[in-house]
């Protein structure tokens, strides 16, 4: 397995996304409210789709976003259920959704996801900072 590193650096509207091949992790972190979602996102899906076609046994995805937007919602859904396709076939793709014990709102965002998906959905609630 060589994947390409995918190491997308944070900024006050976007979320750092970084993959760390030794151990098959894909982070998730920050805000996404990105001025234009596409042109954030497009070398994301790029990387997905050269990830997708030689994925190694087991992946985990660590999302711990503080806020998103609608359209960066429907995003995590299209990159979630890109993932979903790896994981039926035949490898271990688990998603872990941290959110803030006060923070209901991304407390629900997080079962939504995990009802929509038909993959390993974990919540991990942490205590806020």
């Amino acid at each position: 397995m060589n994947i390409r590193p995918l190491n997308i650096k944070g900024t006050a509207k976007t979320p750092e996304i970084v993959f760390s091949e030794e151990d098959s992790i894909i982070d998730i972190k920050g805000k996404s409210i990105p001025e234009n979602h596409h042109t954030f996102y497009s070398p994301v899906f790029e990387w997905l789709e050269e990830f997708a076609s030689n994925p190694p046994d087991r992946t985990r995805v660590n999302v711990y976003l503080e806020y998103f937007n609608t359209s960066s919602s429907k995003v995590l859904l299209k990159i979630f259920k890109f993932l979903e396709e790896v994981s039926v076939k035949g490898k271990e793709v688990e998603i872990v959704w941290f959110y803030e014990e006060d923070d209901l709102d991304m407390k629900e965002c997080g079962q939504d996801y995990s009802t929509m998906l038909n993959m390993p959905f974990r919540m991990i609630e942490v205590e806020g900072g």
